[in-house]
């Protein structure tokens, strides 16, 4: 009875994670010049999955929020999560985007994914 219920559990997770693996939502991006950071409501729970996810949907963010592509693309770019969406900077670890108007212009910097381009020109993954 108890290898059941653990089983059924573990179908209930794989379950979950097949279904929400591609249910990504881009919230906002922001560009300065030199780095990108993206706002989303979550990620794929795997790394090959985060991959996959960016590199599927990584030119419509590009030109949807305006920031270079192709040999122009930042050096930097960063996933964040979006949390509890725009807050105020107040004293905690927040990331601010000039770009919003303040006073809730900053999110918690719950950073998924960081992506940067060597100088070949691949793609570094780096998760958190």
């Amino acid at each position: 009875m108890r290898s059941f219920f653990i089983l059924l559990l573990l179908l209930i997770f794989v379950g979950y994670l097949i279904i929400n693996r591609n249910t990504v939502s881009v919230i906002d991006a922001h560009y300065d010049g030199h780095t990108a950071q993206v706002i989303v409501d979550r990620l794929p729970f795997f790394g090959a999955d985060k991959i996959i996810w960016w590199e599927k949907n990584k030119e419509a963010i590009l030109q949807k929020y305006h920031i270079p592509s192709g040999q122009d693309t930042p050096f930097q770019m960063t996933i964040y999560a979006f949390g509890d969406g725009y807050k105020e900077e107040g004293t905690e670890d927040r990331r601010c985007f000039p770009d919003v108007r303040p006073p809730e212009n900053c999110i918690d910097k719950d950073i998924l994914m960081t992506i940067r381009k060597t100088r070949s020109g691949e793609s570094r993954y780096s998760f958190h």
